[in-house]
């Protein structure tokens, strides 16, 4: 009886001891191969809802996330020009501009357009990339509020459709938005990866169901987040024009977009917005299409080529209102958010 206690004794420690070694494996890997455990940081604001943490510098699944101290995915700069042949080019945008993990510092559009602006004009060029997942014209406006834009000669915007009704919710953060970095690696993976992989295997019953009845209809309720979300974009527009800056709209389109011709809600009355203000808007499903299907890494964000197509789109842009007269300084109408 003691010779097989004394077995089972060996076998369960011989059992930890394996479990043991395989979650610290897995950390391993997890921390040092993948970059779990050390995902980019978010601060809640009462402003804009949200940003980036500032002053970040990362890696994460082998790609380099930097922050510089005004929450943009950028090198760092002062809030105003040190030279007086500097050129600034601000770009604002969402997860599209942002780049998110998957892209590397070097391979964002704002990198390559900075580096090209540069390499063309022979003048200090600094590029800011004003932009977070899931932002809209709500943040963008609230952003421009607190910070200005950074003595910027041009500013670019890069939307999609689904931005005309994409307002600020201020709901806490969550997973896709970490405030601190987690203890290990294996419990983000666990946190914020699995529910997301294993929804993909759940009926379509499963997956709505907490989804509560909404007390108002839905046409009034996306009727409402469209005239705001229009309004923040318009209030957004006329501050950038204020000033004299040149200011310039990129739309960009999903993969279906791209492939289909057929413009997603909110196309047409962002459009509409843009050319009354008698700023340019530019397509940017030509470039994508003569680009090919690798633009995209899923239905919407751009894969490394994809940032590459975005950035010329973006130089393109910003030589052609270079070679344009100044604009006549626009004046915010009465009623209008500052």
């Amino acid at each position: 009886m003691n010779a097989r206690r004394s077995r089972l004794a060996r076998g369960a420690r011989w059992l930890c001891a394996g479990a043991l070694a395989l979650f610290l494996v897995a950390e391993l890997v997890g921390r040092t191969l993948l970059g779990l455990g050390t995902p980019p940081l978010y601060e809640a604001d009462a402003g804009f809802e949200y940003r980036m943490l500032p002053n970040q510098d990362v890696q994460r699944f082998g790609n380099h996330i930097m922050v510089n101290r005004w929450g943009m995915r950028s090198i760092d700069f002062e809030n105003h020009k040190t030279h007086p042949d500097e050129l600034r080019v601000m770009v604002f945008g969402d997860s599209v501009v942002n780049g998110g993990s998957q892209i590397d510092q070097s391979e964002l559009g704002t990198t390559l357009l900075r580096t090209a602006l540069q390499q063309r004009l022979s003048r200090p060029v600094n590029v800011g990339n004003i932009s977070t997942g899931s932002w809209g014209p709500g943040n963008w406006l609230a952003y421009a509020e607190r910070f200005g834009f950074f003595d910027a000669d041009v500013v670019l915007l890069v939307l999609g459709s689904g931005d005309h009704a994409d307002n600020p919710t201020f709901a806490p953060l969550g997973a896709d938005h970490p405030t601190q970095a987690p203890a290990l690696a294996l419990q983000e993976a666990m946190q914020r990866y699995l529910p997301r992989y294993l929804a993909r295997y759940l009926p379509q019953q499963l997956r709505a169901w907490s989804a509560e009845p909404s007390v108002t209809p839905m046409d009034k309720l996306a009727a409402e987040a469209s005239a705001r979300g229009l309004g923040d974009l318009q209030a957004f527009l006329m501050k950038a024009s204020a000033e004299g800056r040149r200011v310039m709209v990129l739309h960009h389109p999903d993969r279906n977009e791209t492939a289909s011709g057929q413009y997603l809600e909110g196309h047409s009355q962002i459009r509409s917005l843009v050319q009354a203000l008698e700023l340019p808007f530019i397509e940017l499903r030509t470039p994508y299409l003569s680009a090919g299907t690798e633009v995209y890494r899923d239905d919407i964000h751009h894969s490394a080529q994809g940032q590459r197509v975005m950035a010329h789109a973006l130089f393109n842009a910003v030589l052609q209102t270079l070679t344009t007269p100044n604009p006549e300084p626009t004046t915010v109408a009465a009623g209008a958010r500052s």
